[in-house]
């Protein structure tokens, strides 16, 4: 029996070693949603998918699914979001990748939400720590606005008007508008009991 082979772009946000030398991947792609793969012998030495494989790493993905689940094929690396920048932007892509985790319904597409962590990931290595928390607000609210969680009005929907815009301007906006998106950023996440 055959198996179709998909291939898309995606994010490793979290893995998981099981048996004596494979991984679990929790992987947001931007044509499948959130899958979760094994990679079988991925953490040899000689394994060529042990570097695209990475926690945090961007690469393509060709995957089957099977009737276990979704197993990588192959992976081709483009960048690791982690390596190179300071601790405080590390601390940031680590929660990101913590709720996606959470509360992404698994393999239900949602592009939207994949623009917004690749183009905030990507932003994020030249962003100072006087606004990395001002950004993770503008990101949170972006992620949780698409999953359903919160809702949008007249004073917020400037900020979801383009999923990719992460400029200085828009950041300072954040500031004056702080605590009306921390309230519903923290309502969406006690509502959705996860």
């Amino acid at each position: 029996m055959s198996y179709h082979i998909y291939t898309t772009d995606g994010i490793v946000l979290k893995r998981s070693n099981f048996g004596e030398a494979n991984i679990i991947l929790y992987i947001l792609t931007r044509d499948l949603g959130l899958i979760i793969a094994s990679a079988q012998a991925a953490r040899l030495g000689v394994s060529k998918l042990r570097p695209s494989l990475q926690e945090y790493c961007h690469s393509t993905f060709s995957a089957v699914k099977g009737k276990n689940g979704w197993k990588i094929t192959n992976a081709i690396s483009k960048q690791n979001f982690f390596f190179d920048v300071p601790a405080f932007t590390q601390k940031f892509i680590s929660q990101i990748s913590t709720i996606l985790v959470r509360m992404m319904p698994g393999e239900e597409m949602h592009k939207e939400i994949f623009e917004i962590v690749s183009t905030s990931f990507e932003y994020a290595k030249n962003i100072s720590e006087e606004e990395i928390q001002n950004f993770e607000i503008l990101c949170m609210f972006r992620i949780l606005y698409h999953l359903g969680y919160v809702s949008s009005d007249d004073q917020t929907q400037k900020f979801l008007s383009e999923n990719s815009d992460w400029s200085e301007s828009l950041n300072t906006e954040i500031i004056s508008n702080k605590k009306l998106l921390v309230e519903k950023i923290n309502k969406g996440l006690k509502e959705s009991q996860l």
